[in-house]
């Protein structure tokens, strides 16, 4: 009988290290990857997350933003005090109704408000944001340039004019006119 012959382990153990290095740089490459794309790959393509969060720094004045306010709560009234409020302030209001299905509510709203609007209405919204602190914007699909604000719970009050003004300062945004939002093109 011939005695066994020996099992080497230095390359197995030094092939083992260089696939836990390779597997290390990549994950360092995914995890510190520039532009924010994540591990699914990089696009050149605008999102609809990207363009909720890019602030316009000129906005329309009152008088041209058409305004729908909804009631989601169980307050009976708010929706048409917060429509003469923003009748006041120079808003074209078409309506103060109840939130429902039919205008994209999903019941109850618990903070002060969700102010839902389409791709061409970013700068109307946004200046309807002004009036509304806090309350969170809902880019939707819809093509109008119609801002749709619903009430929630939180709502007390629509924001003064002097805090406005200042709010926009702060913000360094004027009134003006608006540039046009840039449309996904249909390669994306």
């Amino acid at each position: 009988m011939t005695a066994p012959e020996r099992r080497r382990p230095l390359p197995a153990l030094a092939f083992i290290g260089v696939l836990c290095l390779l597997t290390a740089v990549v994950w360092f490459r995914v995890i510190h990857r520039s532009g924010g794309s994540g591990a699914t790959g990089s696009s050149s393509c605008p999102t609809t997350a990207s363009s909720q969060h890019a602030t316009p720094k000129v906005l329309p004045s009152p008088g041209t933003v058409s305004v729908l306010v909804l009631n989601s709560t169980q307050r009976s009234g708010i929706a048409s005090k917060a429509k003469k409020e923003l009748v006041k302030r120079k808003f074209r209001v078409t309506g103060a109704e109840n939130d429902s299905a039919a205008y994209g509510g999903h019941g109850v709203i618990k903070g002060v408000a969700e102010i839902r609007y389409g791709p061409q209405a970013l700068a109307a919204a946004t200046l309807v944001r002004f009036y509304f602190p806090h309350a969170a914007m809902l880019q939707t699909d819809a093509s109008s340039r119609l801002v749709t604000v619903s009430l929630g719970a939180d709502f007390n009050k629509i924001a003064s004019l002097a805090a406005v003004r200042a709010a926009m300062h702060k913000s360094h945004v004027k009134f003006g006119k608006p540039r046009p939002v840039p449309t996904p093109s249909p390669t994306c």
